[in-house]
Order: C-alpha cells, then sequence, then structure tokens
C-alpha cells in the first residue's frame, strides 16, 4: 500500500489507539503537512510554511466529529518512508512502528540535502537526471561592462532537471521561471550550456502546476536531415506514477557488476538497484524511464498527469507506454552515449529520401545537372544524395552505395532513418563484422557500387571525407573568360586575384563547375591542399547543389584553354551541358573553335534532336537557340572525343 508515489500512505489513528493496519490513500503527494478531518474523507493539505496559495483551507476550517470508534484529530504532521508518508500524532506512535522497520529517513525539509534524490537516481539516468546553477555575473567595472561566470567555483547549484530531450529540461515551476541557468553537456566534455525559460510549453502548464521546462539555448543538434534539425529523445515519460517492482535497474552494468557470484547491491554510481525502487525514475535495460519529478520539499509530482495534455513535440518525446518497446536504441561509441528515437517504418524512410530527390534546390530545374538526376535507380540516387548531405562531414559517395542497399535489406527493419542506422545503431560495425581484409581502394568517382563491402570498413570510411567549399572558398575559384590580344585564344583569370589560371597536364587537367548563374569555376589540382582536405571532388566546390555544366579543363601556358570536357561521375553531364556552355561563350564574342571541346563517345548530333529544348527551365538561356546551338557544337571542327 506504501510504495505508491502518486497519494500518501496514512495512518489514521481512528480511535483511541494507533491502528496501524488501518491504511488508506488520502491526499496527492504534493505537500507534507496533512490534516485529517474524517477518516472517511479525503485529507485536504494544508499550505506549507514556505508557500502561499488562495486555493489552500485556512487552518482554522472546523473539523468534524466522525461516528463510532473515530474521534476528533488533531494535525498530523508526515514524514516520507520509502516514498511513502507515515502520519502521526501524539504520545508515542513512531516508536509502535518499531525501529527495524524504520531503515531511511528522507526528510522533507525545503533545505534537503541534494544527494538524498541523487541518491535514488539509477544508473540509466545519471546523464539525464541534471544539476542546473544559476549564473551569478560579476559586479560591473568602469565601463559598466558585465561578464558572466560559467566556472563551477562561481555560480551556485540551485535546481535540477530532467533533460528530456537535447532542448528541453523539464524541473520545478520555479525553477522554469529562471532567465538564464546552466546545465553540464554530456557529450564527451564538461561544458555549459545556457538554458532559458520555455515560453511555448510553460504557456500550457496549469495554473498552479509545480513543474515547468526550460529551453536549452544552442543545443547542438544531433545533425540535420534535408535541412531539418534532428534531437535526440534522451527519456521515456510514463503514466505509472507509482512503479512495482518489476521496475528496477536490469541493464548491463548491473549485470556485469554482479558476474562471478558477486553480491553488489547497488551500482558504483549509487544508482537503482535489484530489490530497491527509485521513486522517480526506473529502468528499462539502458532505457531511463521517468515517473515523478522530486520536489524540493520531498513531495513528488507525477509526470503523466502533468505532461499528457501538455503539447509536446511529437518528434523525439517518447513515452512509455507508447514508445518503450519499440523506439529504436542508439549509440555513441566514441562517448559511450545512449538516446532512443521514434520508430519508424520502411516505407517511411525511404519517403525521406524521396524528399531530396524531389526538392527543387536539390534536384534543380529541368534541363540542369544534379547528383539526383545523375544516377538511376534508388540506391544511386540516395547514395549521391548522402555524400552532399552526410551529416558527418561528407563521406565519399562510393561506399554509401554499399551502405544504402544493406539497410534496405534489413530483416526484420530497424525502425530507423539512415543516418541513424549507419552511425549510431547496427550500420556502425556491419562491414567490420565480417572483414577479411583490411583494402580500401581510392575512391574514384566511377567507382559507385564497385567496392566491396571488406572495402568499405567504417574506420576507412569515415576517414574519406570531402571538403565541401564555402562561400568565401567559392569565391577564390571563380574565373573569367577573355579573348587573346589577336583573338584566336581564350585565357581564363580568377576574379579575386586577375592572375591567370595555371597548365595542367594532359593526365590531370584542371577540375571545374559551371553554376545555375553562368559562373565558372576552376580548381587547380597543383595547388589544392590534398594533404588536409582530400581528393578534390565536383560536389566540393557547390556543396552538391544543382550547374549547368561540370567536367575537367586542360590549360596550356598563360591560362590559355586548350580543351574542356565533361567528366563527372557526381552529375554525369550530357550533351545539353555542352550546349549551354558553347552559348554562353558565344554570348561573350568569344572565338568558340579556338580550344577543344572533349566529348563522350556515345555523343553526337541525333543527341540534339531527341532533347525536349522546349522543357527547359533554365533562365539564363533562350531555349529556343539551344537545339541550333547544340547542332553548332557537335558539328564543330574542334569536337573531339573522350574515352568513357
Amino acid at each position: 500500500h506504501c510504495r505508491s508515489s502518486l497519494w500518501h500512505c496514512v495512518v489514521v489513528d481512528s480511535s483511541d489507539s494507533l491502528r496501524s493496519s488501518k491504511l488508506t490513500t488520502m491526499a496527492k503527494k504534493n505537500n507534507n503537512i496533512i490534516r485529517i478531518d474524517n477518516y472517511d474523507e479525503e485529507a485536504r493539505p494544508l499550505t506549507h510554511p514556505s508557500r502561499t496559495s488562495s486555493t489552500t483551507e485556512p487552518s482554522t476550517t472546523k473539523q468534524k466529529k466522525t461516528g463510532r470508534n473515530n474521534k476528533l484529530l488533531h494535525f498530523l504532521v508526515g514524514i516520507t518512508i520509502f516514498g511513502a508518508v507515515i502520519v502521526y500524532h501524539g504520545k508515542d506512535n513512531l516508536s509502535m512502528m518499531g525501529s527495524s522497520r524504520i531503515k531511511k529517513l528522507r526528510t522533507s525539509s525545503p533545505d534537503a540535502d541534494d544527494n538524498d534524490v541523487a541518491a535514488q537516481i539509477p544508473k540509466c539516468a545519471e546523464h539525464t537526471f541534471l544539476t542546473l546553477y544559476e549564473r551569478q555575473p560579476q559586479q560591473p567595472r568602469g565601463d559598466d561592462v558585465v561578464e558572466e561566470k560559467t566556472t563551477t567555483t562561481n555560480i551556485n547549484s540551485s535546481c535540477k532537471g530532467m533533460l528530456l530531450r537535447d532542448d528541453i529540461i523539464l524541473t520545478t515551476h520555479e525553477c522554469s521561471q529562471s532567465t538564464t541557468l546552466f546545465f553540464e553537456s554530456t557529450r564527451g566534455s564538461r561544458v555549459f550550456l545556457e538554458a532559458t525559460p520555455h515560453t511555448a510549453l510553460n504557456a500550457n502548464m496549469g495554473l498552479h502546476s509545480k513543474l515547468g521546462f526550460l529551453q536549452v539555448k544552442d543545443a547542438p543538434w544531433h545533425y540535420l536531415f534535408l535541412d531539418q534539425s534532428v534531437r535526440r529523445a534522451r527519456m521515456f515519460l510514463s503514466l505509472r506514477s507509482h512503479p512495482d517492482i518489476a521496475d528496477v535497474a536490469d541493464d548491463d552494468d548491473y549485470n556485469n557488476s554482479n558476474k562471478g557470484g558477486g553480491s553488489s547491491s547497488s551500482s558504483s554510481s549509487g544508482g537503482s538497484t535489484r530489490g530497491s525502487i527509485s521513486p522517480y525514475i526506473t529502468c528499462k535495460g539502458y532505457r531511463p524511464i521517468v515517473h515523478n519529478f522530486p520536489l524540493p520539499n520531498g513531495a513528488m509530482v507525477p509526470i503523466g498527469e502533468e505532461l499528457l495534455t501538455v503539447g509536446l513535440p511529437n518528434e523525439n518525446i517518447l513515452w512509455e507506454h507508447a514508445d518503450l518497446d519499440t523506439a529504436p536504441a542508439l549509440r555513441n561509441d566514441d562517448t559511450n552515449e545512449r538516446w532512443w528515437t521514434n520508430a519508424i517504418t520502411f516505407e517511411e524512410g525511404e519517403a525521406t529520401f524521396q524528399k531530396y530527390f524531389d526538392a527543387p534546390e536539390i534536384n534543380g530545374p529541368e534541363g540542369s545537372l544534379s547528383i539526383v538526376r545523375a544516377h538511376d535507380g534508388f540506391i544511386g540516387k540516395a547514395s549521391g544524395v548522402c555524400e552532399s548531405f552526410d551529416p558527418r562531414g561528407h563521406r565519399g559517395e562510393a561506399c554509401f552505395y554499399n551502405y544504402v542497399a544493406r539497410w534496405r535489406d534489413q530483416k526484420p527493419f530497424s525502425g530507423m532513418h539512415f543516418f541513424d542506422w549507419l552511425d549510431y545503431g547496427t550500420g556502425r560495425s556491419l562491414f567490420e563484422r565480417n572483414k577479411k581484409k583490411n583494402f580500401l581502394p581510392d575512391l574514384n568517382d566511377d567507382m559507385v557500387g564497385q567496392i566491396p563491402d571488406e572495402g568499405c570498413v567504417k574506420k576507412k570510411f569515415n576517414s574519406r571525407t570531402v571538403h565541401f567549399f564555402n562561400d568565401t572558398e567559392r569565391q577564390e575559384h571563380e574565373i573569367y573568360l577573355s579573348p587573346s590580344e589577336d583573338g584566336q585564344q581564350v585565357i581564363a583569370r580568377y576574379k579575386q586575384s586577375d592572375e591567370v589560371v595555371g597548365p595542367s597536364s594532359h593526365d590531370h587537367p584542371h577540375l571545374y563547375m559551371f553554376d545555375l548563374n553562368k559562373q565558372m569555376y576552376i580548381v587547380d589540382k597543383n595547388l589544392w591542399d590534398k594533404e588536409n582536405y582530400g581528393a578534390i571532388k565536383h560536389t566540393a566546390v557547390l556543396a552538391g547543389r544543382p550547374a549547368l555544366s561540370a567536367g575537367e579543363a586542360y590549360f596550356k601556358k598563360d591560362g590559355v584553354i586548350w580543351g574542356i570536357n565533361y567528366s563527372s561521375g557526381h552529375y554525369r553531364p550530357k550533351v545539353t551541358a555542352v550546349t549551354m556552355m558553347y552559348q554562353w561563350m558565344e554570348d561573350q564574342g568569344l572565338n568558340t573553335s579556338a580550344f577543344n571541346w572533349v566529348a563522350r563517345k556515345q555523343w553526337s548530333t541525333k543527341d540534339c534532336y531527341e532533347t525536349d529544348w522546349k522543357s527547359f527551365e533554365i533562365h539564363a538561356f533562350d531555349v529556343r537557340v539551344l537545339e541550333k546551338t547544340c547542332r553548332e557544337v557537335t558539328k564543330s571542327p574542334t569536337w573531339t572525343f573522350k574515352d568513357d
């Protein structure tokens, strides 16, 4: 009877002597001072000395007399014993309990030691049950600048909180009103992050609610997926306010600590153990389940009653009754952190990729080149997209082919989005388990789907990333074209420095990109810092965005162009790309026969007739003249071919 954390378990003096066998649930465990008017009526909590409330009845309320075997009762004060409040009054009632029954008393004073609460937090929640610190500014100096102290020696611990999600902290109502709070991050380093009142969620709390929310300011995203932030769920919310004996911690740490006949009764961190129950948080495996929130006065607020109708976000806020058995578990091997996420179906996982395929900013206008248009089939398209939007640094496309294929082949499906599965689910060590040799060939553009699984082990795969340009870096490689003095040659110069582009060899031409705004970028491979940035890829220059053309350019001395080809495994240009570049140069009055147009062998004038030019949505060109331009370039005297 006394395990309930939702109600006080009260011993009622219903006759001349204390009848300890008569127990009844009398009052919500929100206050620790109880007045009992009648054995048969619900007890009404008195106002706690540290609080004021217009809803509590005054202590002068007349007490009612009851029938046989009942008598007028005086004010009864409860003490908490193992999560239950035992109410006693007068004489030697406490002695009747027997000292052997009272093994641990927890004070209900508002000044209670924080260690009492922390001692009842199981190990599965030791990284999500937070100590919050109130920031104390220094005294203003002569310039009236207030500096913020953020070291543990200069701030006062005052509140507790539960990290429900990376950006949402549950705390008491009083603490949720503080303008600046810090909590200690657990992402592998000890830092303080600022938390502020969560205006939206607090507005939905009841007028007399004892709980509130903080929003972590600038909380690091788990990652961005299709420009949408992904958060990590850190705890499960429970509708059950009174955990039972089946809810004790049962994680691997406990099991390992008791191997070999050990009989340790608690985890090394002082967490929940077999045979004892935390009234606040319990564990199922490594999954922390929140039942109640402890108040400073020792009382507990049931989570389910308070939060079910608050309007919490649907994404990655997890509930015990709905998600505990289905939410996929994720783990960061580097920091040993664990978290959980909403389970998805296989169809939902593929639909997320399809959003990439259909997004205009990724797919580009009709007639353009893109990493989506360049590939056939779901796996090929997804592999190209993954490199460009990989949250862990744009790992090479080639091995993504292998991982996407294995993610789709899961039986049963893991319930995880691809990147969760890849880095924090079973995909994080998939190929290592079956590795035969540590071999990884160079990831050339044309090797998509041709690298064996053992060549894509995660350690090697993670180390082969593509450096994507920011706007500043991209501008450094922007060029403009101009005719030579005699008009017989075309010269390329960098816009920022006005220096000519350096020479290249026939075997190692420079890389170029031609964007939707008809801006051309050249990356001199002789100057590229491969040691620090890895091999240069076409996706790097425009950060995976659509383009008009992509390939390589051959240069002689003094910036003179010898030839331009259209070799790019990421973008795979068609004859339309040559056409638009040719038209661009003609519009500038350049000699288009001054250098070689190095085409693919299968391209011909026939492609010009078969292309639906009217469907093009490239605003930089008049599509009515492109078909004519296409026939002109494919019949040019400098039209040459390159082996595919």
